[in-house]
């Protein structure tokens, strides 16, 4: 059982309250609400999902995980209507920055694979060997 779904029935069966499950969309939640600095990561490592728990229970105390499922609820097609126009507009806004961002960096490895690929000399040919 991996450290996610510990903490989902830490919070959810065993009143555990201050468990946070964490994956890429609550990582996305925290980057976006609590610290922006954490989007500079390239994966869910368990540090990052350390941070990602400490954020929520600095925030929230001993319920941290409850408010990290109405986090998780908010974003969510279905719920999301229900939030006020304002918070709307802000995810919305983030979100169009988040793609931007990953769109430069997809842009800038390319660019580096491509400039790697012309300093490389064409690959040596065998000789072929004469057979007697």
């Amino acid at each position: 059982v991996g450290r996610k779904v510990a903490d989902c029935v830490a919070l959810f069966s065993l009143d555990q309250t201050a468990c946070v499950p964490v994956d890429v969309h609550v990582w996305n939640i925290a980057c976006r609400d609590f610290d922006r600095s954490l989007a500079s990561t390239k994966s869910l490592t368990p540090t990052v999902y350390n941070r990602v728990g400490q954020l929520f229970e600095s925030e929230y105390g001993p319920y941290a995980g409850w408010a990290h499922s109405l986090f998780f609820a908010a974003e969510l097609p279905t719920f999301r209507a229900l939030l006020p126009r304002k918070l709307q507009a802000a995810m919305a806004q983030y979100a169009e920055q988040e793609k931007k961002r990953k769109q430069a960096i997809k842009t800038k490895s390319k660019s580096k694979s491509v400039i790697k690929g012309a300093s490389k000399p064409p690959p040596k040919r065998k000789k072929k060997s004469k057979a007697k």
